[in-house]
């Protein structure tokens, strides 16, 4: 029941992303399709009106996608931490989903922000290394290179209970996920990458089921021919592709956040041992 209420969750997003951008949307891909097949190598000016419409879809898209994803995350570790608020799919919009976009936001701009560091700091060393003429450092790029991605992944790993501690104690634990990680790094990275491995396999079972629908349907690529059309004359002529995606893309997406975010709760529940819904709240 709870996929059910997910899948109509994210049936509503996609709706209400699509009546707000919709023909933004297909004059993107439309400009997009245009300039790789003019043929002509594209310049700063070419690209200008399709930075233009990317940077509008983004604006609008963003926060929706924020919101909807901070709901959706809270919903995954609340059925996994507190089963017994089952109501509406465990979907709610207060307190915890507050405190679970602040900390997403949160790691996102330390990822951001770290990611900026090291990547630079390498470039300036591979810029270093064209410029002088040296091969020899570019072993030293290359390592640099593998240590980065390693330690992203540590961090990544040591971080990855920071949404179930914030959900299952009710208050904002940003860091508090490295102690209780602490001695479990190779455990956790093991169930991450099976979580993984079973994402791409629900993902690939989703597409055979999704072919003959959208062929049936005919699928996306006669939006093109719509571009510059109304929201209503859009929906008129091609809303069973549109309705056909939707679906799908829905109830695939309500499975891939099942996957892959509700083995996270678990294991912080059984690291803690037992129910951490009695949890005293901060």
């Amino acid at each position: 029941m709870a996929l059910i209420f997910w899948a109509l969750f994210y049936m509503a997003v996609m709706v209400a992303a699509f009546a707000v951008m919709g023909p933004s949307l297909i004059s993107f891909v439309t400009a997009t399709e245009q300039l790789e097949q003019s043929g002509v190598a594209p310049t700063l000016e070419d690209f200008a009106p399709i930075f233009q419409m990317l940077g509008l879809i983004v604006l609008v898209l963003l926060p929706l996608s924020l919101v909807s994803g901070t709901m959706i995350y809270a919903a995954v570790a609340r059925a996994v931490l507190r089963p017994a608020e089952s109501a509406f799919g465990y979907l709610r919009l207060g307190m915890d989903e507050v405190r679970v976009l602040v900390v997403t936001i949160v790691l996102c701009i330390v990822f951001t922000g770290l990611s900026a560091l090291v990547f630079g700091g390498i470039g300036m060393v591979a810029g270093y290394a064209t410029a002088a003429d040296m091969p020899a450092v570019w072993i030293a790029v290359v390592l640099l290179v593998l240590a980065a991605i390693a330690l992203f992944i540590w961090l990544a790993v040591r971080l990855c209970l920071a949404i179930p501690i914030t959900m299952a104690e009710r208050r904002i634990a940003i860091f508090d996920s490295f102690a209780v990680t602490k001695g479990r790094f190779w455990p956790l990275l093991g169930m991450a990458l099976l979580a993984g491995v079973m994402s791409i396999v629900v993902s690939l079972l989703g597409s055979l089921v999704a072919m003959p629908i959208q062929l049936a349907t005919g699928g996306l690529n006669g939006l093109e021919a719509l571009e510059g059309e109304s929201l209503q004359v859009i929906l008129q002529a091609a809303w069973p592709a549109i309705a056909a995606w939707v679906a799908i893309n829905a109830v695939m997406s309500a499975l891939q956040v099942a996957v892959v975010y509700a083995p996270f709760s678990a294991a912080y529940r059984d690291i803690k041992g037992g129910d951490s819904s009695e949890a005293t709240p901060a």
